[in-house]
């Protein structure tokens, strides 16, 4: 008579168990849905650290209706999830949501909300907005307010975003000045005209900055770094009114 090889076969049935006990624990879970209630609310916000316009509490707020439409207790596959999305999208701060329930009953909300890189003024024509890396418009908030560039001029009156490919020379410019460290705290305020002409404001001093239009961004850049660290020390920050970086290969200031 053959013997029963375990080794062989034993690793065969651990298998089977493991197999069967993950089918039951489905089967189990999925027929006792409809008895599962929720057992809380949690909140998760992406890019916490790098933005103060959303909280938890008022992502709470929005999908409860202040408290009018609580979730705990409810029969989880009676929330109706894309609802309660729909409800946090209604804050245009939020960029995207997602709900879902956990195996513990939890529901969670995942929202990412839009990262301020810019402040574009309405300037009495209509309320200012927010702009994110990628050219999108927001709302400001009410509430709270983000220390950024001040982005203004005709250009952006009846802009919806600057992500359209006509105004990626604008990004390109804007992004360029806001993420480096110099440009960032040296330059508070872009302004754009009609056709595109572009002058800086910048922090120190009285003098205004003639850009030019949003090309050749690298070398009207180096022209000011040299009339920084060259031209600037060698007379008083009063001395300058007007700097043109838009010509070839040289810089005027008077």
């Amino acid at each position: 008579m053959a013997k029963f090889d375990f080794k062989k076969y034993g690793g065969y049935m651990l298998l089977a168990t493991v197999i069967v006990t993950a089918l039951f624990i489905i089967i189990s879970a999925t027929r006792s849905g409809s008895s599962r209630r929720c057992k809380g609310l949690v909140v998760k916000i992406s890019n916490n650290t790098d933005q103060f316009l959303v909280s938890k509490e008022e992502i709470e707020k929005s999908v409860t209706q202040f408290g009018n439409d609580p979730v705990d207790g409810k029969i989880l596959e009676n929330i109706d999830l894309k609802k309660l999305e729909k409800r946090v999208l209604r804050n245009k701060q939020i960029k995207s949501c997602e709900a879902f329930t956990d195996l513990n009953g939890q529901l969670i909300i995942e929202a990412e909300p839009y990262i301020p890189v810019a402040r574009v003024l309405g300037e009495g024509v209509r309320e200012d907005r927010y702009m994110d890396e990628e050219g999108t418009f927001f709302p400001v908030s009410k509430v709270h307010s983000s220390k950024v560039p001040l982005l203004s001029g005709v250009f952006f009156t009846n802009l919806k975003g600057l992500k359209a490919e006509k105004n990626q020379d604008v990004m390109a410019l804007v992004n360029r000045l806001i993420k480096d460290p110099f440009w960032s705290a040296q330059i508070t305020q872009i302004n754009v005209e009609r056709d595109k002409e572009v002058y800086l404001v910048p922090l120190l001093g009285e003098h205004k900055i003639e850009f030019g239009k949003p090309e050749k961004i690298e070398s009207k850049l180096k022209k000011l770094m040299v009339f920084y660290q060259q031209i600037l020390p060698n007379k008083e920050w009063e001395g300058f009114e007007h700097i043109s970086l838009k010509y070839e290969n040289q810089i005027v200031c008077n």
